[in-house]
């Protein structure tokens, strides 16, 4: 070789593969502009610069693209609500408005995104139809929360009912936000503000329907 040859330079091509971040992020914009239905994993393969074969290294199905992100999200409420069963002395309902507080700023922190997916998710038709089932596991997890330190049946109305209101009251505070492109700093203290009031009802509905251990 010689060495006074001037080293071949490499073609720029594409980028190294993407990170899954990055894939999210494009799926997420085909699916609001193109449609949840419309879009397919060759177009959001071809539109992340990776193969589909990337694409399925992270997410097994489409519907994973999505909803993967809400049901971990469902998951570490469910951890933060366990790591408190035990009774501090802090009002039950305190403890629930706390943890989902942290969550969703956990959730955000994870994903600039978050909000973006929220959006789809609630706006897509063909998703809000599998919507339901998703948002029951959410209220589920309080209830069963309800239910572990007050001793009252999971599927009873006390817990089922705490569950579905918080849940609802989430909800509504984050369809608030839709306009938003970026949830701002104030969105948590919206939370905890709109939480309040329906927590502290419902700690006293909770008062008078006896209490174990």
């Amino acid at each position: 070789m010689d060495p006074t040859a001037t080293p071949r330079r490499r073609s720029p091509g594409r980028p190294a593969a993407s990170s899954r971040e990055h894939i999210e992020g494009v799926a997420i914009r085909l699916f609001r502009e193109h449609g949840y239905a419309a879009t397919t994993i060759p177009m959001i393969a071809s539109a992340a610069g990776v193969s589909r074969t990337s694409v399925f290294r992270y997410w097994g199905t489409k519907p994973e693209i999505v909803w993967g992100a809400f049901d971990h999200h469902t998951r570490r409420l469910a951890r933060l609500l366990d790591d408190s069963a035990v009774d501090d002395g802090r009002p039950t309902m305190r403890v629930v408005r706390e943890c989902v507080v942290e969550n969703l700023a956990l959730s955000i922190e994870d994903s600039d995104q978050w909000m973006e997916r929220f959006a789809l998710l609630d706006t897509s038709p063909e998703l809000r139809s599998e919507g339901s089932a998703h948002w029951l596991r959410w209220a589920a997890v309080v209830a069963a929360f309800v239910s572990r330190r007050h001793g009252v049946p999971e599927d009873g109305v006390v817990a089922q009912s705490i569950g579905a209101a918080v849940q609802a009251a989430f909800l509504a505070v984050l369809r608030s936000w839709l306009p938003e492109p970026r949830p701002s700093a104030a969105l948590l203290p919206e939370l905890d503000r709109a939480l309040a009031p329906l927590c502290d009802a419902l700690e006293a509905w909770l008062a008078g329907t006896g209490r174990e251990g």
